[in-house]
């Protein structure tokens, strides 16, 4: 997909319900409660529709990029639709969303129960935004959704139902020095409030030497886009965010070392924000994580952290909330493929050469689904 389709509405109706009994069916997983990952939760609308997907796996090479899906049987699609190589996949309820990020900078709707039938043609609008603006997560309020844009001055609302901009806010005032953009990491939606994860770092254009301050929270009223308040948090680089018993947890990536990778310290890791009182803690180091953050999901009180330790060498961690605990997950070497969890399902991308496919997560060990020869490493992953 390209800009050439560019606000395109292809005149279906667009469907709007979660699938979550699918999808712990499809897993032999009972539902354990909400989910409170970056692109799911309060937010969804709750009637509840099985539909015939479970999950889908974007895969990228850095040159082409592919969207895949998987079936109740665990199995990952024959068939694949093309989008930019550089996308992130997001679901709301039973839509999914393909963010295609910086250098083609648009978002698309795409229809899951057409995409074996009429792979491309299940699209069903794609909305083009600002060039270099980068979209990197979405959360939803009811027909529409906010997007975080990590190169732009702003944020946008849009509408799901034709893609169209309703709503920009300017975040630009957060940006480092001689920097325009605060470089938005993660976005959620809770009790009608918009928190924004800001990593406010800025780079030398000649040597690309990059300086990160510590990062920060920005909080908005999800209706209006105002401002409410701000957080400064305790470490550098911050990746993600997730909710869980009324705190917010922040993981972060911190610095890279002279071999670009990250150190097993305590100047990255995950730390809990008080939201009441402002005030944050680090509660898993990255010493006991054995690296930083690259990417974090949560469930309820587990989480999962891909830890990266250098290119191509990022275990996946689970970690209990509530104990600090930490337990790596074995059989996974290179999580640098994302991670989804909801109601105890979780699917894990490892891009390793030696394994280039989506995995389950189950009693603490990852099990492969079976996917045809030829698909890309997975670069992305979502569930239904």
């Amino acid at each position: 997909m390209n800009k050439k389709m560019n606000n395109v509405v292809a005149g279906v109706a667009k469907q709007s319900f979660a699938a979550v009994a699918a999808v712990a069916l499809a897993f032999g997983l009972s539902a354990c409660g909400d989910d409170s990952s970056s692109s799911t939760g309060p937010q969804d609308d709750p009637e509840k529709v099985e539909v015939s997907l479970t999950g889908v796996v974007f895969g990228s090479d850095y040159k082409t990029g592919e969207l895949r899906w998987i079936d109740k049987d665990g199995k990952v699609s024959k068939k694949g639709v093309s989008f930019f190589q550089d996308s992130k996949v997001v679901v709301n309820g039973a839509d999914l969303y393909v963010m295609e990020r910086m250098g083609a900078d648009n978002i698309s709707l795409v229809d899951p129960e057409k995409l074996e039938a009429e792979g491309e043609k299940a699209v069903v609008w794609q909305a083009s935004l600002d060039d270099g603006a980068n979209p990197v997560d979405m959360v939803f309020d009811g027909e529409n959704a906010w997007v975080a844009l990590q190169n732009a001055d702003s944020l946008v609302k849009i509408s799901t139902v034709d893609g169209k901009v309703v709503k920009s806010v300017k975040t630009g005032k957060f940006a480092y020095e001689g920097e325009t953009s605060p470089y938005v990491a993660d976005i959620e939606l809770n009790d009608g409030k918009l928190y924004v994860l800001m990593q406010r770092y800025t780079m030398d254009p000649e040597t690309w030497a990059t300086t990160y301050p510590k990062g920060l929270l920005a909080i908005y009223d999800a209706s209006t886009g105002d401002l409410k308040d701000t957080v400064q948090l305790l470490k550098q680089n911050p990746t993600a965010m997730a909710f869980f018993d009324g705190a917010i947890y922040v993981a972060s990536q911190g610095e890279y070392n002279d071999s670009y990778g990250t150190d097993a310290d305590d100047k990255r890791g995950i730390e809990k924000v008080n939201l009441k009182d402002k005030k944050s803690e680090l509660v898993v180091s990255g010493e006991k994580l054995g690296g930083g953050v690259y990417a974090f999901v949560a469930d309820k009180g587990t989480a999962y952290a891909a830890v990266y330790k250098g290119y191509g060498d990022v275990p996946l961690a689970k970690i209990d909330l509530s104990a600090k605990k930490v337990e790596k997950v074995e059989g996974i070497a290179d999580a640098e493929g994302f991670i989804a969890a909801k109601d105890g399902v979780v699917l894990v991308g490892d891009r390793s050469f030696e394994a280039e496919k989506a995995y389950l997560i189950k009693d603490g060990k990852a099990n492969a689904l079976e996917q045809p020869e030829g698909a890309l490493a997975p670069y992305s992953v979502a569930l239904f």
